[in-house]
Parts: C-alpha cells; sequence; structure tokens
C-alpha cells in the first residue's frame, strides 16, 4: 500500500503513473506526519498538481475535511477545522516552497 510521504520519493516524469495508482490511497492528508506538514511535501505537492481544489476527511475530527486550494507553482492555502477553537476554520497559506505566508480564522 502506498503511504502518503512516498510522493516525496517519486521522480517528476513518473508522477502521473504514480497518481493512477495512489487515487484510492489517502494521498494527500491522513494525520499528522503525512506530506502536507512539511515544507518539502508542500512544495512537491504544489509544483505537480494542477491548480484546483483538493479535499479530504479531516482524520482529528470525524466528518469534518481538510481543503487544500492549490495554484500550481505558485502556492496553496490549506483550510481546516482548527485545532483550538473548533468553532473556527484556520486557513494558512503558503508560498511555492511550501513556507507558511500567513494565518487568519473564520467562523466554521
Amino acid at each position: 500500500m502506498i503511504q502518503p510521504n512516498d510522493v516525496n520519493k517519486i521522480e517528476n516524469e513518473d508522477w502521473e503513473e504514480f497518481k493512477k495508482r495512489a487515487v484510492q490511497d489517502e494521498l494527500y492528508y491522513s494525520g499528522p506526519g503525512d506530506l502536507l506538514d512539511d515544507a518539502a511535501g508542500r512544495s512537491k505537492f504544489c509544483r505537480l498538481n494542477e491548480s484546483g481544489m483538493f479535499r479530504k476527511p479531516d482524520p482529528l475530527y470525524p466528518g469534518y475535511n481538510i481543503y487544500v486550494f492549490n495554484n500550481q507553482g505558485e502556492g496553496m492555502v490549506i483550510k481546516r477545522r482548527s485545532r483550538v477553537d473548533p468553532a473556527l476554520m484556520e486557513d494558512v497559506e503558503f508560498n511555492a516552497e511550501g513556507q507558511e505566508i500567513s494565518r487568519s480564522y473564520e467562523p466554521a
């Protein structure tokens, strides 16, 4: 079974084939320590995935989703239920290198 961080081991030219095999797996977010939790993983996700919205179940809040708004090669915003106050959504913006630019909150 493909593990979330296996994506960091894939060469750019093999990305499309890898995505076909990984479709049924929790590739983009499966909890702490996965692809979106470090700058290198976020950078690769941003560069290799087309611009658009990705959605995965939030393992820490069953029934809720984590949303990734990707702008290919430019940056991304990750929206998820706040870990501090579940009544809020946390919006974290990252640049193309996966570094945090800003953090904001909005009602859930």
